[in-house]
């Protein structure tokens, strides 16, 4: 890399490695560690179905690795948490209560798509993120044929191999499953977000979803929760979900990409794709609060 005087026109060479922060041995452990940290991330799977061909057209579905964070405390003492209301004194505490939060928005044409078409998909899609994210069936008692059956017949085989037991760190991006360790609270879920139509790079019609989800979980002892989001752990998930026409297998709803973030929760649970709350892991530090508008990093606060 060449430098130059602006005002003397004298150009000399700068070498990247003479940079003072090079020069420095913590910086550079540091350095190398994140490298490594990202380098493992970069290696996980990615979950793609059987790939199916229909005139031409390449049908599949790709999964994005699951990313975890979980939220560090600030100054200052902890807030309360009451059992009764567990998101007081969170972001969510406003959020819409459970399948109220997620809501389409009034349906107009879209390319070659009428209303009708789109207010269908709307339909489709509300289905599945609700049954995917805040049907008890599907998050408590982990049975998954409610959320298997809204999709089209040639995907169903691919979630059930995805669903089998080999896959679960992936199977999260598909359907949220609290631990069998961790109990949800009656409360429900705190929802925020929204979906949008859309043509799709084949010409289909797809949704966009981009949900937020805040699940209360039931403390066996809540004097040792240490704030509310030591009991509350957050999700958000951006589907890309498609309607699709053609053969009977092929035709119907299909989930195309998925990916998603997690705050404040348990990693250990997180890591073999199942949702539980920090405080189901007592040696990380407990989540005060979050940003949804902040993307949570692959490595932050989980350890390696």
């Amino acid at each position: 890399m060449r430098r130059g005087d602006r005002e003397t026109g004298v150009v000399d060479e700068y070498r990247i490695e003479d940079h003072p922060d090079l020069r420095d041995d913590g910086w550079a452990r540091e350095a190398a560690r994140r490298a490594e940290r990202e380098a493992r991330v970069r290696r996980l799977r990615s979950w793609r179905p059987r790939r199916r061909v229909l005139g031409g057209l390449a049908i599949a579905v790709a999964a994005v690795l699951l990313a975890w964070a979980v939220i560090a405390t600030g100054s200052g003492e902890p807030d309360a948490f009451d059992p009764d209301e567990p998101f007081a004194r969170t972001t969510a505490a406003d959020w819409a209560d459970g399948a109220d939060g997620v809501v389409a928005p009034e349906a107009a044409a879209v390319g070659g798509f009428t209303a009708e078409r789109v207010a269908d998909a709307y339909a489709r899609v509300r289905q599945a993120v609700v049954t995917a994210r805040l049907d008890r069936r599907v998050v408590a008692d982990h049975d998954l044929e409610p959320l298997f059956a809204l999709f089209a017949p040639d995907l169903r085989d691919s979630l059930r191999t995805l669903f089998d037991g080999r896959n679960d760190g992936e199977a999260a991006l598909v359907a949220t499953r609290a631990d069998p360790g961790s109990r949800l609270a009656e409360a429900e879920p705190k929802v925020r977000g929204k979906m949008a139509a859309e043509v799709g790079p084949a010409g289909e019609l797809v949704v966009r979803t981009d949900y937020t989800i805040a699940y209360a979980f039931r403390p066996d002892r809540p004097e040792a929760v240490r704030g509310p989001l030591d009991a509350v752990a957050v999700a958000r998930f951006q589907v890309r979900y498609a309607v699709r026409s053609g053969s009977p297998g092929v035709e119907g709803l299909w989930a195309d990409e998925s990916v998603g973030t997690l705050r404040s929760i348990a990693c250990t649970a997180a890591k073999r794709g199942y949702l539980a709350p920090a405080l189901a892991e007592p040696g990380l530090p407990p989540g005060l609060d979050f940003d949804v508008a902040v993307p949570a990093s692959p490595t932050d606060g989980c350890p390696d």
